[in-house]
Parts: structure tokens; C-alpha cells; sequence
């Protein structure tokens, strides 16, 4: 690392907000030398104007050009490169990041007399981010921009086939379809079918209020583990005259069981969660990417910019030993808990902090939105980390007859552990909300009894954070589309979002029925989320295997459109 202090950097970035940071963060290693540069994203793209690319009989041949301006950046590029040593490629560390730079790669090698290019894998942008990523820098992984290709292709292919037979049925310019819209789409779709179709279904439930010393308490009677429902007004009647006058003034035995148990920590948080998290707070999901975004480009501390969070684009609960000494330096006691969760093993790092700076520091820089998503990471991150909750759950059964009994549970915490850096989280469990019982009586009287009229509820309407959640369940979409696919499907007037519901309009509605007439098997989930894997196994896979299942597919997929 030292020897590279002396070296001349060119430092490429694809977005100016980090540019300070990285500076920054440059002038504090000691580097004399250097320029860091940012590419403003993708500098090159498919047309257009037309489809592309082309299909030969082993071949799929992409037509990329200039986005607007970016080749006067690139040509600039090009005259700096003999007055450096390396040049740095520290695009964001996904695939499209790693498109960018392999673009920019393409275009800049050759034209430098002794350049040399190198990739890095910036995951936090702090000093030891940087430190790291330096210190492990590597080359461009061609299957992983194969991969971004792959997509990049068959989402143009489906989009530019079908969108205009859309434009030439509806006579509306500027409709739009997508493997990962249309599939969401239709989700929304069946929920709407499904409440449009309900029919509410009338059952009483049985609620006895009851005392055990000083305590008055209520409890619904139970049948084999579930609440006890009557279906006919009759047949409550008549269990009313024959059953339940006869238990009021009654004393009935009863057991009391307590049990030590422990509640686990949740995750550390991940694009989804996060999203889903914020959509809670009334946080909408373009809004919290952009927040996202600026909390790990850099915010302004003090006198320094800094990098507050790691990449925040990730499906990832994985905590690196970086994460996990940065979280000792802020709490006494860290556990390590196992996970079940599949996303332990990604291959990037949940969304955690990078400083040890307390929240009452970080407030002061930060606008109202900003704090709150911050402070989330910040609690998560931590509370992950921290001891599992212990209580004890209580619970109280009395049998009423062969097959009835009242069932009541309440919990008493031991430990607070996690609990004291997420308090809120208690608020889930209703038994803490309960009376814990420490009674002398061995018995207690029925002293009432309420008859409760029900309706069976219909599935309720997505919100932004169940749709999200939906999403990554059925594996249709990435971490950096979520919110995206939620916002065009709100630009084309295919959805609304209401009091946090997501309705379906007219429009959406129809546009469903039309493409999924017409184009079922591209446009279904099954598709969509096989073709994520797909692209999960290309860019894991050696680049001439990378390359085999792309071209494949691609080639299978255009013949469907023909």
C-alpha cells in the first residue's frame, strides 16, 4: 500500500455526490497524485430507436451507443490517461455498476501509454472502505457484466416487442411492458380478483370475563388449539342457554404454565426490509433509495464528508468482521446469531453504519426523513448484534368441558437485551400487554360472558410494504428495481396508491388482461423469478459457462416474439 501512495490515481466514480468523499478520504491516506471522476452512471446504452441488436445462429451482437454527452466525457477521459499510472474503476460494487465500468474500460484501454487498470470493490465509502478496497483491488468480473447484459437484452426484447402491439390496441402512446412490471402487475391484479370475489362470512365468538383474586380478565373460549366459532345464530342460542348460563357464577381449576423463552433479534436490514421498514413510517420507496444513497455517498459531519451506511442496495443479512468490531466498539455485549435466512451467505453485506459517531451527533447533520432512516439502520444494525430478549410466558388453561377451555397468555420480560436499543419491538406481542399472574387461588370464577359477531375480512390491498415484501418472496425483481417497478406502474396509470393501499385502476386492469392473453409465459412470476436465478447462476459461473446460458436464453426468448 505504500508504494502505491507514490502512484498517479485516476479515481472513476459513476456518481458525483461521492466524488468529494473519495477526496477526501485520498488526501487523508496521503495519495499526492490523483483526480477522482465521476461518470454520472451508464455511458452507454442500447438505442432508442430500434431493437438493439442482433441474433446469428451462436451470437447475440448488442448495438450500444453514447448516451447524451457522455462521449465528449469519455473523449476528455482519453487525453488525461498518459498522466496517470492507474485508473482506479470504483463503480458501485453491483452489476450494473460493474457494466459501467467494464463500458468505460472498453473505451479508455489503449489509449494510455502505461496505464493500467484495476477494479475496487468500495462497500462502504470511509476511510477503511477505501483502505479495503485498494488494498484487495482486482479486474472487471466479465460474468457478472454478462449477467447485467443478459437482462439489459431480454428486457429490451420483451419491452420493445410488446409495448407497441400495447400502443396499437389501447391507441394510448406511452404505455408500457415489462417482465418485472407486468408480473407485478398481476399480482396486484389477483388481490384485487380476490376482494372483488369475497363474501364475508358471519361466525360469533365466545369471550368470558373472569376473575382470580383482586384480577378481573378476559379470555375467548378455545376448541383443539383454535378460537371457538359458531357459524348459525341458532346454534348460539342454544349453546348460550344450555352452556353458557350455566358457567357464569361458577369456579373452575386451572393451570398456570410458565415457561423461560427468548426472542431473537430480527435481521440486520437489506434493500427490502429497509424499504418495507420505511414504507411503515409513511416513508415512500423512491424517497428512501434516494436517502439511501446520500447516507452511503456521503454527508457532511463536522468538517468532514463521509459515508454513513455500507451499499444499500444488497440482499444481504451477511455482517462482515468489519461490522461486527465497529458494532463492539458501541455495545458491551455482541452475539452472533445464527441465521436460517439464505441471504447470510450473498455475497455483499446487510446495510449496517460505518461510524461509531453516537445519534445525537449524526441528528445535527441530517434533515427529519433523513434521521429516521439512519437511526433505523443504526438500531437494526445493532439490535442484531445484541442479546436475545428473555421472558417468561405464561399461560393459563381451564377446561369447561370435554372439548372447550379458555386459554390466556401474558409474559413477563427477564432481560430486556435487544429490546432496550429497539423498544418498539415489544410492541408486537400482545401477551406482554396482559396481566401476569401470580395467584394464590387455585381456581377462578366465571363472573360474565360477551357473545362477539364477526365477519371474515377479505384480503387486504397491498401496501408499498407488502408489495415489496410479495416481490422478493416470489423472487420477481432485484434490490435496485423494487421501487423503481412501483413507481412506472404508478407513472403508466396502472396502479394508485391511496391511504398507503395500492388500488388497480381501469386501465391496469385491462392492460393485464390483454398482455396475459396474449403473452402468459413471458410475463408470468414463474418466469420472472426463474429468470432471476438464471442470472443469479450466470454471474457466478466461469464466463465462457456465463456466456453459453446467456446467448441461450436471449436466443430463446426473441424466438418467442418473432
Amino acid at each position: 500500500m505504500n508504494n502505491f501512495l507514490n502512484q498517479k490515481l485516476l479515481f472513476i466514480l459513476e456518481s458525483p455526490s461521492k466524488v468529494k468523499t473519495i477526496s477526501g478520504i485520498l488526501k487523508k491516506m496521503n495519495f499526492k497524485d490523483f483526480k477522482v471522476f465521476a461518470t454520472m452512471g451508464h455511458i452507454k446504452d442500447l438505442p432508442k430507436n430500434n431493437l438493439g441488436l442482433k441474433i446469428e445462429e451462436d451470437t447475440v451482437t448488442p448495438f450500444f451507443v453514447f448516451l447524451p454527452n457522455k462521449k465528449k466525457m469519455i473523449e476528455r477521459l482519453k487525453k488525461m490517461l498518459n498522466n496517470y499510472n492507474y485508473v482506479i474503476l470504483a463503480t458501485d460494487p453491483d452489476r450494473e455498476g460493474e457494466a459501467i465500468s467494464y463500458h468505460v474500460y472498453n473505451e479508455l484501454r489503449g489509449f494510455g501509454t502505461s496505464v493500467s487498470f484495476r477494479r475496487a470493490f468500495i462497500n462502504e465509502v470511509t476511510y477503511d472502505g477505501v483502505l479495503r478496497g485498494l488494498a484487495n483491488l482486482g479486474d472487471i468480473n466479465y460474468s457478472m457484466v454478462e449477467s447485467q447484459l443478459t437482462r439489459r437484452l431480454i428486457d429490451r426484447i420483451i419491452g420493445y416487442k410488446i409495448s407497441p402491439v400495447l400502443w396499437r390496441n389501447f391507441k394510448l402512446k406511452g404505455l408500457s411492458a415489462g417482465r418485472v412490471q407486468t408480473s407485478t402487475l398481476k399480482i396486484i391484479f389477483d388481490r384485487e380478483l380476490e376482494i372483488e370475489q369475497f363474501k364475508p362470512q358471519r361466525y360469533y365468538l365466545i369471550k368470558l370475563k373472569f376473575k382470580i383474586g383482586d384480577k378481573i380478565l378476559e379470555a375467548f373460549i378455545h376448541r383443539q388449539n383454535e378460537l371457538y366459532k359458531l357459524f348459525d345464530l341458532n346454534e348460539v342460542k342454544k349453546f348460550e342457554l344450555e352452556f353458557l348460563k350455566n358457567l357464569v357464577n361458577s369456579r373452575r381449576n386451572f393451570k398456570l404454565i410458565n415457561n423461560e423463552r427468548f426472542i431473537v433479534p430480527p435481521d440486520p436490514l437489506k434493500t427490502s426490509t429497509l424499504q418495507q421498514e420505511a414504507a411503515k413510517m409513511g416513508i415512500g420507496n423512491s424517497e428512501v433509495m434516494k436517502i439511501a444513497q446520500k447516507l452511503y455517498e456521503g454527508v457532511n459531519v463536522g468538517d468532514e464528508k463521509i459515508g454513513l451506511i455500507t451499499y444499500h442496495r444488497t440482499d444481504s443479512i451477511r455482517i462482515s468482521d468489519y461490522g461486527i468490531n465497529l458494532a463492539r466498539k458501541i455495545i458491551k455485549d455482541v452475539v452472533i446469531h445464527p441465521r436460517k435466512n439464505k441471504a447470510v451467505f450473498d455475497a455483499h453485506e446487510a446495510i449496517r453504519i460505518t461510524t461509531t459517531k453516537p445519534l445525537s451527533i449524526i441528528k445535527n447533520y441530517l434533515n427529519n426523513n433523513e434521521f429516521r432512516i439512519y437511526e433505523l439502520i443504526y438500531r437494526r444494525f445493532l439490535a442484531s448484534l445484541s442479546p436475545a430478549c428473555r421472558y417468561v410466558h405464561q399461560q393459563l388453561y381451564s377446561q369447561l368441558s370435554e372439548e372447550l377451555y379458555i386459554s390466556y397468555q401474558s409474559g413477563r420480560i427477564i432481560d430486556k437485551g435487544f429490546i432496550k436499543i429497539l423498544p418498539d419491538f415489544v410492541e408486537k406481542f400482545k401477551i406482554f400487554k396482559n396481566d401476569f399472574l401470580e395467584p394464590k387461588n387455585q381456581y377462578l370464577e366465571i363472573i360474565d360472558y360477551e357473545i362477539e359477531e364477526e365477519f371474515t375480512k377479505p384480503p387486504a390491498r397491498y401496501t408499498l410494504s407488502s408489495i415489496i415484501k410479495k416481490m422478493e418472496e416470489v423472487g420477481i425483481g432485484r434490490p435496485s428495481t423494487y421501487a423503481s417497478t412501483i413507481e412506472i406502474l404508478k407513472k403508466r396509470k396502472y396502479i394508485e396508491v391511496r391511504k398507503g393501499s395500492i388500488y388497480i385502476t381501469d386501465l391496469g386492469k385491462r392492460v393485464v388482461l390483454f398482455l396475459f392473453d396474449k403473452y402468459s409465459e413471458l410475463l408470468n412470476v414463474d418466469f420472472t423469478s426463474n429468470l432471476e436465478e438464471l442470472l443469479d447462476s450466470i454471474e457466478s459461473s466461469d464466463y465462457e459457462m456465463a456466456k453459453k446460458m446467456s446467448f441461450s436464453k436471449i436466443k430463446e426468448i426473441y424466438g418467442m416474439l418473432k
